[in-house]
């Protein structure tokens, strides 16, 4: 299990890291898997998300 700090889906379709804060769309589909959308809307893997540096 990778440590990039995402924490999941929650009930209302979306999804927060839980280092950076960092939020976007997201669901679960039988088909597809995880499907994650970040704040521009485009779909990535959650493996792929990096938590944005704290300024």
């Amino acid at each position: 299990m990778s440590s990039h700090g995402f924490t999941g889906i929650s009930l209302s379709g979306t999804w927060e890291c839980g280092s950076c804060g960092a939020t976007g769309d997201g669901w679960y589909d039988e088909d597809d898997g995880l499907t994650l959308h970040d704040e521009n809307g485009q779909p990535f893997e959650p493996d792929d998300h990096v938590c944005e540096e704290p300024s």
